[in-house]
């Protein structure tokens, strides 16, 4: 590799790699901060949450990296012409030939790193995110619950509280219950502890509550019935949350194309790396900036043309598993097209921009 390629490869590498760190965190903060809603209101625990995002990490690499090596050549090559660099390296023979393969050092790291998670790695994450959803349809509110935390379930009409736990996780101390019933009565129940039991026969999940109270009635209502008990059972809500999609995507590659909606699937993770070497190619052809304009001047419209590109590829996948498109057309369509654009923009690279 000569000094210019190297020069040129590791000011994109160093670019890519913020920007990389940069749309994970927007991509993975929002959805982390969806998660921490959720454990909040007693869904998830802590844990729970770490593992989940660590799972999805592949999913949203993938999606990301296309949009950060974009970026990355963007101000890379913008930069250069910017700072009339460009114009020394056409001088001394650099053309579009070569320019190419310069970027495509780096563009083919990517690419392959983005098709190594998109045909095998993220399948095996989202088996492993499946079979740990599956586990976690079967855990009932008492796994979920923190002390000291109100926990809120039912859209709202059941709310729970414990002020302290054991250590082993299996005992509750100061237990409170508030229950919006669908006739406008109002239950609250407060108990000295409480513990979990399954029913044998029904494998429904109870709250053993042991010496407490239990208020009925409809608020405003002076006619509140008032309760003293020493054991009663509580149902427990069994979260559930099943996921088709994820279970699609958690197929293996070879194992897709029964139906439409897995050869839409197919046609995505092989479409995946060719979105970041088309897209690739595109921020090349409109890299080029006026020395005036600074390396800034194409980010605004380069984005553009790479987020039509990346929902032109959503419509198209969908239009495939609803049978809308045959599925032999997969998403070569929204390829075909923008990559005749990518093209487009290449026959101007070569040539020198005007002030």
């Amino acid at each position: 590799m000569s000094l210019a390629a190297r020069y040129v490869n590791r000011e994109l590498l160093a670019v890519f790699l913020v920007t990389l760190v940069m749309l994970l965190l927007v991509a993975v903060g929002g959805r982390f901060i969806g998660y921490l809603q959720e454990a909040a209101m007693g869904k998830f625990t802590g844990l729970t949450v770490v593992t989940l995002v660590g799972l999805r990490l592949p999913e949203f690499i993938q999606i990301v990296a296309p949009f950060a090596v974009y970026i990355a050549i963007l101000l890379t090559l913008g930069r250069l012409h910017a700072d009339r660099e460009m114009v020394v390296l056409q001088g001394a023979g650099t053309g579009t030939g070569r320019l190419l393969r310069w970027v495509g050092f780096t563009l083919s790291i990517v690419t392959l790193a983005v098709a190594a998670l998109t045909l095998f790695l993220t399948p095996l994450s989202q088996t492993a995110l499946l079979e740990f959803m599956t586990k976690l349809r079967s855990v009932s509110e008492f796994e979920t619950l923190n002390a000291g935390t109100f926990h809120i379930y039912d859209r709202g009409n059941r709310v729970t509280y414990s002020e302290s736990m054991s250590d082993d996780r299996r005992v509750l101390h100061e237990v409170f219950i508030s229950q919006r019933l669908e006739d406008g009565r109002q239950v609250t129940v407060w108990a000295e502890r409480g513990t979990q039991t399954i029913d044998p026969e029904s494998q429904a999940h109870y709250l053993v509550l042991t010496n407490g109270r239990r208020y009925e009635g409809v608020p405003g209502d002076p006619g509140f019935r008032i309760m003293e008990f020493s054991e009663l059972n509580q149902k427990l809500e069994v979260l559930q949350k099943g996921n088709d999609d994820l279970a699609l995507e958690a197929q293996p590659l070879l194992t897709l194309g029964g139906n439409a909606r897995e050869v839409a699937e197919l046609h995505w993770r092989i479409g995946l790396p060719l979105f970041c070497v088309v897209g690739g190619l595109i921020a090349v052809g409109i890299s080029r900036v006026k020395p005036r304009q600074g390396r800034f001047a194409r980010v605004v419209p380069g984005m553009l043309i790479m987020l039509l590109y990346y929902m032109t590829l959503l419509i198209n996948k969908s239009a495939v598993a609803e049978e809308q498109l045959p599925s032999l057309l997969g998403l070569w369509p929204a390829h075909v097209l923008f990559g005749g654009i990518a093209g487009w923009l290449l026959l101007d690279v070569g040539k020198p921009v005007r002030s």
